[in-house]
């Protein structure tokens, strides 16, 4: 059945009043939103968001950027710092028209490795106030509090306190939000950038977001925006007197309905912890392709020791490995093979891998592409061999590989294959600058 969203939403000609019939009690609302009720429980859900991510990661790292207009992108601005969001620019914008207004922007490519390297940094310094921290996105992160109010007796002090030392560790400024849910942490804390700060207290949900244009609401772009501001609604109060059905017949049964709740700051999504995971691959693309199998060689140990290093993070062994090989001319193979017992030794995967690489590399064709998986993973239960004491001291020199590189960076120790890659890559603190930027983990 057709249904006229000319007619699902009613009329809002009054002002609204956020103690409509749906409210159970009364509620005072709080200006600073620091006061804390319903038992004294804290809004436990943070939400930390890095200010102008990619521009701060550049100011960041070349002083002398501190202070002036930066657009990092290629085309289109994909951060803008705040100097240059203060002339007017906004993301998304061309470079055309962002140039156009502030004519005095320093353009920048980005360098996509570094914004990882910044976003992990953020990440354990996060991970020091609680073990409980969700990546969203690179520079957005949720956080649960529950169960530390003995820890952080001054809850809004300690928040402060992780607010300042991510400025003074990595030099990014972040807002800060919390509240009972993600959506409206997350509003609270973009609510007042750069290095905004906001706690909503338990209770007071409604009366925060009644005032607020309902593009703050996590599922309303432009266009939603524009449909409602046609009828009347242009504030979260008023969108909270259409009803549910109504929200669904226009934006469908589930975007409505996420709608209608979280214009009441309802929100069941839960911080999410990271999950072990059930295969680990990493690959890379070679500019120009290449048949030289030395160089190729050397590649795979490289992808070989950072798969060995991940399964040895999360405590995993392998019980099986892959191996592809992509052409130039865009013709792949892919093979895996099963390890005789499960390992998450570098050496041991990288020599499954070369066995791989010869059956497959049958081609007088450049190789634009070379990835190394492993799947089945298990945990890694393994004890030391009574016989076999060349497994013992590998297991013993990769637990000090490990150490050495957790504490001075992937580039403190490499193997001979190594060396010779760094003579046609960059490096990082994190390791190699491949083609491809997912690699560098």
């Amino acid at each position: 059945m057709d249904v006229c969203v000319e007619n699902v939403f009613p009329a809002v000609a009054m002002p609204f009043n956020p103690f409509h019939e749906d409210a159970r009690e009364e509620r005072k609302p709080d200006p600073g939103g620091l006061s804390y009720s319903r038992g004294g429980k804290i809004p436990n859900i943070v939400h930390v968001d890095v200010d102008a991510f990619f521009a701060s990661v550049e100011q960041a790292l070349n002083p002398k950027l501190r202070g002036k207009p930066v657009l990092v992108g290629r085309g289109v601005v994909a951060s803008a710092s705040y100097e240059a969001k203060m002339c007017g620019v906004k993301t998304a914008m061309t470079f055309r028209d962002a140039l156009r207004i502030c004519p005095k922007a320093i353009v920048l490519p980005g360098r996509y490795e570094h914004y990882a390297d910044f976003a992990e940094r953020v990440r354990r310094i996060l991970e020091t106030y609680t073990p409980a921290v969700e990546t969203a996105a690179l520079d957005d992160f949720y956080l649960d509090f529950a169960g530390t109010e003995r820890l952080y007796p001054d809850y809004e002090a300690a928040l402060r306190r992780m607010q300042t030392e991510v400025l003074e560790q990595t030099g990014l400024s972040v807002s800060v939000g919390a509240a009972r849910t993600k959506v409206v942490a997350s509003i609270a804390s973009r609510l007042e950038r750069p290095r905004g700060f906001r706690i909503i207290a338990p209770g007071t949900e409604e009366s925060f977001l009644t005032p607020l244009l309902v593009e703050k609401l996590h599922g309303i772009g432009h266009v939603h925006a524009g449909m409602l501001a046609e009828r009347g609604i242009t504030t979260i109060g008023e969108l909270r007197l259409v009803p549910r059905a109504a929200l669904e017949a226009a934006f469908g049964e589930v975007v409505g309905g996420q709608i209608w709740e979280r214009a009441r700051g309802l929100d069941g999504r839960e911080v999410m912890m990271p999950s072990t995971p059930k295969s680990v691959s990493r690959e890379t693309t070679i500019e120009g392709g290449t048949i030289d199998t030395e160089f190729l060689g050397g590649l795979i140990e490289y992808l070989s020791e950072r798969i060995g290093s991940t399964l040895r993070e999360y405590g995993r062994q392998a019980r099986t490995i892959g191996l592809r090989i992509r052409y130039v001319d865009h013709f792949s193979v892919h093979q895996t093979v099963r390890i005789t017992r499960p390992s998450n030794d570098e050496r041991e995967l990288l020599a499954e891998a070369k066995e791989l690489f010869a059956r497959l590399f049958t081609r007088r064709v450049a190789v634009r592409l070379v990835g190394v998986n492993v799947t089945n993973l298990e945990a890694d239960r393994r004890q030391h061999e009574l016989f076999d004491t060349d497994r013992n001291r590998r297991c013993s020199l990769n637990r000090g590989l490990d150490t050495v590189r957790g504490r001075y960076g992937w580039n403190a120790v490499f193997y001979g294959k190594g060396l010779e890659l760094r003579e046609h890559y960059a490096t990082k603190p994190g390791g190699l600058v491949l083609s491809t930027p997912c690699l560098s983990r």
